[in-house]
């Protein structure tokens, strides 16, 4: 008995040293964890920060990640969570049922939980009719694209939980088609159009373990998409050619994407996708000049190599923010915005539903102001530039903006406009 015992406590303090002796003597290389997280660093000892307790949590900290098979641990924890309580500790990731995975603003947009309600969707729709038009006088033709969302493609996999009772949703997805509709917002609604072909298309139109459409969902979308700008420019575009379709079980990136963010000891079991083999009809074809403003579902299409053969140039504003050109990325807020623009022929707006709540992502009020200012006079441009160079004045600005429920560029002129004729009436 005496002997068990002594086993079983050499066995225990062996399992507390195998982390130290894997971390002291680099025994195994383990694969790195997936998604964006600041590491812990080493704290440093001094007097204050030892009696204010901040080095021994931060010590603390940097100890749990730099053990040895820490990240194989938080695996096996992670492993243990999905398989047997169907949690995870990845943000927004939501496990649904036969383990499908969602992201859970994709929910909330199929619930209806996001809802922005009509109003305000009728006033956003307006903007976009606005633009659509400052474009159209501007010989720019502008299209506001529904992509498709995975829940409410996959609305079956939602947990019950997310159910509040068994009335159909009002979504901002269909107060928004309705609106488009009523306002002649030109667009095309690829949400309904991957419902229509959910019992009838060959191939899945979305990986189980990725939050974006498959690559054979993408093509399909894609080789729309370019018939309808072919269609509003009246023009002969360049054409994808379909070759071959390889069928392959292989989650090709980023078809796995929140599966990998999930962190998981061993992979979700998926199924098989298809993967379209293109080539393209050029010679003697007119390639236009787009720009796409949009959200991460344009990212497959992006590098999928469909635009540079068939647009002009590969021109991306990642959420209106961030401007991408092949390898080149910088903050849009940088570009002289109006000069920018007027270089398209044609601009697309897309944006999935669980988005939509960020309808636009500003791009219509920034077209509006900034056109807008071409016939603003110079003293009231003096003003706008000052306030945007005041910290001070900006913020209260800001904070009417908000009051008011409008945007901050709108604010900003109406202020300038008020100083402006301010002036005016003391110079007389």
């Amino acid at each position: 008995m005496k002997d068990i015992k002594k086993i079983i406590f050499v066995v225990f303090l062996l399992i507390l040293f195998i982390p130290i002796l894997v971390k002291s003597f680099n025994l195994i290389k383990e694969k790195p964890l997936n998604g964006a997280f600041v590491p812990a660093e080493k704290p440093i000892l001094t007097d204050s920060t030892w009696f204010n307790g901040s080095f021994q949590e931060k010590q603390e900290k940097f100890l749990n990640e730099n053990i040895g098979l820490h990240n194989t641990l938080v695996r096996i924890n992670n492993q243990i969570d999905f398989s047997f309580l169907k949690k995870s500790k990845t943000e927004k990731l939501v496990i649904g049922k036969e383990n499908y995975l969602f992201e859970d603003n994709y929910i909330y947009a199929t619930t209806g939980t996001d809802y922005i309600g009509e109003g305000k969707i009728k006033l956003l729709t307006e903007k976009a009719k606005q633009t659509q038009d400052i474009l159209e006088s501007n010989g720019i033709k502008m299209l506001f694209v529904f992509a498709p969302g995975k829940a409410s493609y996959f609305k079956e996999y939602i947990p019950d939980r997310y159910f509040i009772n068994g009335q159909e949703p009002i979504t901002n997805y269909k107060t928004f088609t309705e609106y488009c509709e009523k306002k002649g917002i030109n667009h095309i609604d690829f949400n309904s159009y991957f419902l229509s072909l959910k019992d009838e298309s060959q191939y899945p139109l979305y990986p189980k373990a990725g939050i974006h459409w498959s690559t054979y969902g993408m093509y399909l979308c894609a080789d729309s998409l370019i018939r309808k700008i072919e269609k509003d420019i009246n023009k002969d575009i360049p054409e994808i050619i379909l070759k071959d379709i390889e069928i392959s079980g292989e989650q090709r990136d980023p078809e796995y994407d929140i599966g990998d963010l999930a962190n998981l000891l061993f992979k979700i079991e998926t199924y098989k996708l298809a993967y379209p083999i293109l080539s393209y009809n050029q010679e003697g074809k007119y390639r236009p000049k787009v720009l796409v403003v949009g959200d991460s579902y344009y990212w497959n299409i992006f590098y999928s190599g469909i635009p540079s053969n068939v647009f002009k140039s590969l021109d991306f504003y990642y959420y209106n923010s961030k401007y991408f050109n092949g390898g080149q990325s910088v903050e849009v807020s940088s570009l002289n915005y109006l000069q920018e623009i007027v270089k398209y022929e044609y601009i697309i707006v897309l944006q999935t539903d669980g988005g939509l709540n960020n309808f636009g992502f500003g791009f219509f009020d920034k077209i509006i102001t900034e056109f807008g200012r071409i016939n603003l006079e110079p003293e009231v441009i003096k003003y706008i530039n000052a306030i945007k160079n005041d910290p001070t004045w900006l913020k209260h600005i800001e904070e009417k903006a908000k009051e008011r429920g409008i945007s901050t560029d709108e604010m900003i002129e109406i202020d300038a406009r008020y100083m402006y004729e301010q002036e005016t009436k003391k110079a007389k």
